[in-house]
C-alpha cells in the first residue's frame, strides 16, 4: 500500500467517525413528532397484543412497568440484525424513550417487521432494563404473514422480564440463531 492510499484511508476513516457527530440536533418539534409517533405505535401494538393474547391486558395492569418496541429484523445466510424504537413506562407513568439493536449469528434468510412487549413486576428489573438493557438469546424462528392479515405471536420468559411477547407484523423469515440485544435510552427524546 502506498503512502497516498494509506493517507486517504486514514482520512476516510476519520470522516466516517466524525461526520455523524456533526449532525445538527433535532428541533423540539422533531423530537415531539418522534415521541408522538412512538406513542401511537405503542397503542397500536398493545391493541394487537390484546387481540392475540387477551390475558396480556390483565398482566399489563398488574405490571410495575412495560416497554413496547416496533422494528425490523433482517437475516442473510450466516448473520443478521434488528433495530427498533419504543418506550418504557413505569407504574407512575414516567416514560423513557428507547432504541434496540440486535446482532445475530446462525443460519437464516428473510426479513420481518416485529413488535416486542416486555412487562416488569418490580422496580429493580425495570431500572436494570432501562439503564443497562442487555439481553442474550437463542432462538429458532419461522415467521410468515400474507395478505390475509393476522398476527403471529410468541410468548416467552426472558431474564429480568416478568412477561415477554413478540408479535410478527409482516414479512417472511426463517432462522436459527444466537444473538445479543441492547436496549438503551434515547437521550435526545428524553430531554
Amino acid at each position: 500500500m502506498t503512502i497516498h492510499r494509506a493517507l486517504l484511508l486514514c482520512i476516510a476513516s476519520f470522516l466516517a467517525c466524525v461526520l455523524p457527530a456533526c449532525q445538527s440536533a433535532p428541533t423540539a418539534e422533531e423530537r415531539s413528532a418522534d415521541r408522538s409517533k412512538i406513542d401511537g405505535e405503542r397503542e397500536a401494538v398493545l391493541q394487537k397484543l390484546y387481540a392475540v393474547y387477551p390475558d396480556a391486558k390483565k398482566q399489563m395492569a398488574e405490571a410495575y412497568g412495560s416497554a413496547v418496541f416496533s422494528g425490523t429484523n433482517v437475516f442473510v445466510i450466516f448473520g443478521g440484525g434488528s433495530g427498533a424504537k419504543g418506550v418504557a413506562i413505569d407504574k407512575a407513568g414516567k416514560k423513557t424513550y428507547m432504541s434496540m439493536s440486535e446482532a445475530s449469528a446462525g443460519l437464516g434468510l428473510g426479513a420481518k417487521g416485529f413488535s416486542i412487549v416486555c412487562l416488569f413486576n418490580n422496580d429493580l428489573d425495570y431500572r436494570n432494563f432501562t439503564e443497562k438493557g442487555w439481553s442474550f438469546n437463542a432462538r429458532a424462528d419461522a415467521a410468515a404473514k400474507g395478505d390475509s392479515g393476522g398476527e403471529a405471536g410468541n410468548a416467552a420468559n426472558t431474564s429480568g422480564v416478568w412477561k415477554y411477547y413478540e408479535l410478527t407484523k409482516d414479512g417472511v423469515l426463517l432462522q436459527a440463531a444466537v444473538g445479543v440485544r441492547k436496549f438503551w435510552p434515547e437521550k435526545h427524546l428524553n430531554d
